[in-house]
């Protein structure tokens, strides 16, 4: 009866343990998704801390998205996800939003150089 119980919850706490890891791996990608979305929609009124903000949760969730193992198919949607934040970031580059902050600018370029995106 207790080996009967002992392998019920083992079973049960496998289950859950593995139901959380996919929470947390699909957590980044919802949040790389809700950045995207922010800078389409947002990014023309983005302060310089703004710029900044995004750039760095951008690294953040990239090294964050580099501790799982995703299917293709999650990685397809991960690259997509990632072209659209640098694609908004070059935007602001070109119409000249963060230029003016040399700091910010070289911050965000250096992002898209190591991303290989040409602006």
């Amino acid at each position: 009866m207790k080996a009967k119980m002992l392998s019920s919850l083992l079973v049960i706490l496998l289950c859950v343990c593995s139901f959380t890891s996919c929470v947390t791996k699909q957590g980044a990608i919802n949040q790389m998704q809700y950045l995207a979305d922010d800078l389409r929609d947002n990014g023309a009124y983005y302060t310089v801390d703004d710029w900044k903000n995004a750039g760095k949760k951008f690294v953040n969730l990239r090294d964050k998205m580099r501790k799982y193992d995703y299917t293709p198919a999650e990685r397809k949607k991960i690259g997509e996800l990632e072209g659209q934040c640098a694609k908004y970031m070059v935007q602001g580059v070109k119409n000249g939003a963060i230029n003016t902050i040399l700091g910010v600018g070289n911050e965000i370029k250096g992002i898209l150089d190591g991303l290989g995106i040409s602006y």
